[in-house]
């Protein structure tokens, strides 16, 4: 297992203190609404280093023993009491929100709903399921559930997902006692974990990823179990874990690659070779976690689903520019060229590899470039400290939603909230670079180094794909056992006096030569990362500043594009010859639109994709009457359903547009989609 340790420390350290340094100059912050403006807000240095320096002073001159005693002594209700905390904020989340679905999300729930009376439109050529059919398993998931639940569950699914957060962190403070953990240091993660408001916000996402992580995590646990208890029923549950995971979300195939390394140097290791069976049974697993899904759906179907686009056009787009400071995010590519190449996987495949390395090629031209785009890349997705999963929630329709939660998702007071994590981000990176440094020949490292090796293919792998920081939330979350690891480490070996002064050690480096140790090599392997690091983030200097004045300006009048543009009150709005007097009634950041003279709503009565017209009708509670609106910088309004369909009008008559996910811009909208607004009261 020594080539194990080594190689894993080593590359984790110099991609734990990368991230740092990110994390360090600067914090992303992203705009509440559909068009998911990225805003790379330079940091004050020296505030990040006063709080590192606080956190510091706690961990060396608190009272550990007796707080650590106290943890010890009530440990069972602590942990049940955090744990059931940790449920009920999801719950009172689920309670509150009334969130519908969006996007990815909606286009599953549909399906669903599809499949169960029969229609298979979304599974036909180039549609959605066509297009994307990773999506199969938690389709038939959500169709399972909809037997019990009815489709459109949402509430069902959410409290699911509360259940499956408590599970989650409860898994993670198991592992941290098989990597060894102490009771107080069980406790100290499960208190991490209730305190990181994403993760908790993430219940309210109808997209399987907490489901699917905390599955991904039991299966890593309990495979630790196996090696560590000799029961065979303990890998047969993880490889069954894992299979689910997988089959909800595919890219937990990450976490099975890391599993099958880990099974595989330590069997090996304990000279138990009957246990390298371990190895094709999560091969198994994460194959049968496609095939399953796509054999049910063909059947069901009768279509032959030979199609989805090619993993190649999510890495062609992964190195693409999808706005000036969004490097290598969603931008249609993948979806628009399969349907060009006729969805055609082979063809879409190799137009997407030429496609790739013509970029690539590009870039290698201008290594300037190609450094300051993958920063750009890297910060937009480990330097957001909440993971869009304040976004997640902003960017989707609400109904009856509680007046709290409408404040608390308000752009404005996301911001401090947003501030707070960036400190904490920094706090729980520098744990990890403290374990390694300090930890290495401790015992159970062999164990506890599979959360950090997961991680390491998470960043690789979301290097060269799709960027999104929504997706290496999961990477940076398994890390809160290793982070209390680091500080209790650091914590044990200053209050073991084994230290001396920054005096008795400076002179005693100025007396000794340089030699080659395992701190020598994560030194040098950590600067060599940092050496290109520095000159992307130095290519970016004046955009940081640049990004935080303009930040500044969002939040004090710029949130209005995500968040009611218009205060309530009545109005007459007009598109050519046809115009609406009406009653505003903002709702979240939707809008009611109420007819002046009648209980009556405006209402979205799509006819087909793309086409619709709107008409006012009764009350009906439900998303075809809730709108976003949109101020130009014309100071027209734009009128969205669903974010994506566009209305405007015409000789009277009123028009659908269907506009593309992220493609809209207020700046320059298309003619006839714009009307005109006055304040009649």
């Amino acid at each position: 297992m020594k080539l194990y340790r080594t190689v894993i420390s080593i590359v984790f350290f110099a991609l734990a203190v990368y991230v740092f340094v990110l994390n360090l100059v600067c914090t992303c912050f992203t705009s509440a609404d559909r068009f998911e403006l990225n805003y790379y807000s330079g940091d004050i240095v020296i505030i990040n280093v006063a709080v590192l320096a606080l956190a510091f002073a706690g961990v060396m001159f608190a009272g550990r023993e007796k707080a650590a005693g106290f943890l010890r002594r009530h440990f069972i209700p602590l942990k049940a009491a955090v744990l059931i905390l940790t449920g009920a904020a999801g719950m009172v989340l689920v309670f509150s929100c009334g969130l519908k679905a969006g996007v990815d999300q909606l286009y599953v729930q549909q399906a669903v709903d599809g499949m169960r009376h029969g229609v298979y439109d979304s599974f036909m050529p180039a549609m959605y399921m066509d297009i994307y059919p990773n999506q199969y398993g938690y389709a038939l998931i959500s169709y399972l559930l909809s037997f019990v639940f009815g489709t459109y569950c949402y509430t069902a699914i959410r409290i699911i997902n509360v259940l499956f957060l408590v599970l989650l962190h409860n898994e993670l403070s198991l592992i941290g006692k098989q990597t060894g953990l102490g009771r107080a240091g069980q406790i100290a993660v499960l208190f991490a974990g209730m305190m990181f408001l994403p993760t908790t916000l993430y219940v309210l996402f109808i997209y399987g990823n907490i489901a699917g992580l905390a599955l991904a995590v039991l299966s890593v646990r309990l495979m630790i179990s196996h090696y560590q208890k000799d029961k065979t029923v303990y890998a047969i549950l993880s490889v069954a874990a894992m299979f689910l995971s997988c089959l909800i979300k595919s890219n937990h195939m990450i976490f099975g690659v890391g599993l099958i390394i880990y099974c595989l140097f330590k069997s090996l290791s304990i000279k138990k070779y009957i246990r390298l069976i371990s190895v094709p049974l999560l091969i198994a697993a994460i194959w049968l976690s496609s095939f399953v899904p796509l054999t049910v759906m063909r059947n069901m179907t009768g279509l032959p689903l030979n199609g989805g686009v090619s993993y190649m056009s999510y890495l062609a787009m992964g190195v693409q520019e999808n706005s000036p400071n969004y490097a290598g995010g969603f931008n249609g590519f993948n979806e628009d060229t399969y349907r060009q190449t006729g969805g055609d996987k082979k063809i879409h495949g190799e137009f997407s590899s030429e496609v790739y390395g013509q970029i690539l090629g590009e870039m290698a031209s201008d290594p300037a470039y190609f450094l300051n785009f993958f920063t750009r890349k890297q910060l937009h997705q480990w330097a957001d400290p909440l993971y869009k999963s304040y976004w997640s929630v902003q960017s989707v329709a609400q109904d009856g939603t509680a007046l709290w939660f409408n404040s608390f998702i308000d752009p404005r007071a996301g911001y401090p909230v947003a501030v707070f994590y960036s400190f904490t981000q920094l706090i729980t990176w520098t744990g990890c670079i403290l374990y390694i440094w300090i930890r290495k020949r401790e015992s159970g490292s062999e164990e506890a180094l599979i959360l950090p090796m997961i991680f390491i293919g998470g960043f690789i792998f979301h290097t060269f794909w799709e960027a999104k920081s929504q997706y290496c939330f999961p990477y940076y979350v398994i890390l809160f056992p290793l982070c209390i690891m680091g500080w209790i480490s650091f914590s044990r070996w200053y209050q073991s006096k084994e230290h001396s002064g920054i005096r008795e050690s400076l002179k005693k480096l100025s007396g000794s030569t340089i030699s080659w140790s395992f701190r020598f090599t994560l030194a040098a392997c950590a600067a060599a990362l940092l050496l290109p690091e520095v000159v992307g983030i130095a290519s970016l200097r004046t955009q940081f500043a640049q990004d935080r004045e303009m930040y500044q300006e969002y939040l004090s009048e710029g949130f209005r594009q995500a968040h009611n543009p218009l205060d309530d009150g009545s109005y007459t709005i007009t598109n050519g010859d046809a115009a609406i007097d009406c009653y505003i009634i903002n709702q979240g950041d939707k809008t009611l639109i109420k007819d002046k003279d009648t209980d009556r709503y405006l209402t979205a009565a799509i006819t087909a994709e793309g086409e619709g017209t709107l008409e006012f009708r009764d009350r009906t509670n439900g998303p075809d009457q809730l709108f976003k609106l949109y101020m130009t910088d014309e100071k027209k309004l734009i009128i969205v359903y669903n974010d994506e369909y566009v209305y405007g009008s015409g000789n009277g008559v009123y028009k659908v547009f269907m506009v593309p996910y992220g493609t809209l811009d207020w700046s320059g909208p298309n003619e006839g989609m714009t009307w005109d607004f006055s304040r009649a009261d």
